[in-house]
């Protein structure tokens, strides 16, 4: 699966064994740059992406730009009709450029297609940026606990 953008040398693309090295360090580089700090064991999904995305059927998407992975985001299934957006990142150099928004987007285009009618997500509630890309689009704050903002989008 490739979606071409109007950007002829960015293209999103099902995460795979020669690039899954490189999307790992995107996202935890971006959870560093966030907490000043990684602890490596709050992340155990990302240890074995086969078993926690691939093989229950969920979508982890990368962006590439021409061939190096620049972005990630993945879709999981919370219930028949709602989708969790998790894993959204992108590298700090390619902020900012739209990549965020076109692998969200394609995120949510398969979740149409897979019968979802909501896609949920969470972020830190501190983390300004993130929720303001959220809101950007479509999606609305509908909680907000000690350290996250829970956020929706009907599609």
């Amino acid at each position: 699966m490739v979606k071409q953008s109007d950007n002829s040398r960015f293209r999103i693309i099902a995460i795979n064994e020669a690039i899954q090295e490189q999307a790992i360090a995107i996202i935890l580089e971006g959870l560093e740059e966030r907490f000043g700090f990684l602890d490596r064991t709050l992340n155990p999904d990302l240890r074995d992406i086969q078993r926690h995305y691939i093989d229950k059927g969920y979508m982890f998407l990368v962006g590439m730009l021409d061939a190096e992975p620049i972005g990630t985001g993945a879709l999981v299934e919370e219930t028949e009709d709602t989708g969790r957006i998790v894993r959204m990142s992108v590298s700090k150099p390619y902020r900012r450029h739209g990549y965020a928004h076109m692998i969200l987007s394609e995120l949510e285009r398969k979740a149409v297609e897979q019968g979802m009618r909501r896609l949920v997500l969470e972020t830190n509630k501190e983390w300004q940026s993130a929720v303001q890309f959220y809101e950007a689009n479509g999606f609305e704050q509908y909680a907000i606990d000690d350290r996250r903002t829970h956020m929706e989008k009907w599609i």
